[in-house]
């Protein structure tokens, strides 16, 4: 009995230093020497690194906040949020008094995105906003394979709800939605309006002739009756942070 316990001790042991060690915390990488941008997957343009630092750097001396953006080929099996949360604790982005700090993270090869905010800034940037920026001026950008303009869009947005909710002015540019692809349709040539009345008028006729305006009254009852009815609008929905102050992630 005692070698058989033996035994099974023995291959509990073998197989637990057989398996592959994972770490508690998710590999992140070091920050930067400017700490504001990390362009690990290489697809920011050094025009947008510039921009990136000088305006992080400004924002920080009139607010204490910081906003960083890094970029990585991939997450290495964690979650955004994991990997996210990590960044920002480890980097120790924002005070550590007012607890002010943003990450924007992007994994290339893993096609998703993801906006870590500290707790002092979640008011200004909840989760439905951070969501909704990744949706406007992110995501469609990705899509169409334009990272650096995606990321740069949506570090601008971070920045100037940040700047607003400090009160102070900086002098950027607004970010930029994409464009729909989609073709206005050409007006209606005036014959075709014309011929569009005559033809209104005449059913109004036959109705009034044959029928003593039994279709026109039907059709004033209903949208009488119809005309109180509000409609209201939806907002977009945010993927619920599960660190720092909160924040929402993406794929595309």
């Amino acid at each position: 009995m005692k070698r058989l316990t033996l035994l099974v001790l023995v291959l509990l042991s073998l197989i637990v230093w057989s398996l592959p060690a994972w770490p508690a915390n998710p590999p992140i990488p070091s920050p930067g020497s400017n700490f504001y941008v990390l362009d690990k997957a290489n697809i920011l343009s050094e025009g947008t690194e510039r921009t990136i630092i000088q305006t992080s750097a400004e924002l920080e001396r009139k607010t204490k906040a910081q906003v960083v953006v890094v970029t990585v080929n991939t997450l290495e099996g964690y979650s955004p949020e994991e990997y996210a949360l990590a960044i920002l604790r480890q980097w120790g982005i924002g005070d550590k008094q007012l607890n002010n700090g943003v990450l924007l993270l992007v994994a290339l090869q893993d096609r998703v995105s993801r906006i870590e905010v500290g707790y002092g800034l979640e008011g200004a940037l909840p989760d439905g906003k951070t969501g909704r920026i990744q949706d406007e001026y992110m995501i469609p950008y990705f899509q169409k394979g334009e990272f650096d303009t995606g990321i740069l869009n949506g570090y601008l947005a971070l920045v100037q709800e940040t700047a607003k909710e400090y009160q102070v002015n900086l002098e950027i540019k607004n970010p930029q939605k994409v464009r729909s692809t989609q073709r206005e349709s050409a007006p209606l040539p005036g014959w075709a309006k014309t011929a569009g009345i005559i033809f209104l008028l005449l059913l109004l006729w036959l109705d009034y002739r044959f029928m003593n305006g039994f279709f026109l009254s039907l059709i004033l009852s209903m949208l009488m009756r119809g005309g109180g009815r509000g409609g209201g609008g939806g907002g977009f929905g945010g993927g619920g942070g599960s660190g720092g102050g909160g924040g929402s992630s993406r794929r595309w």
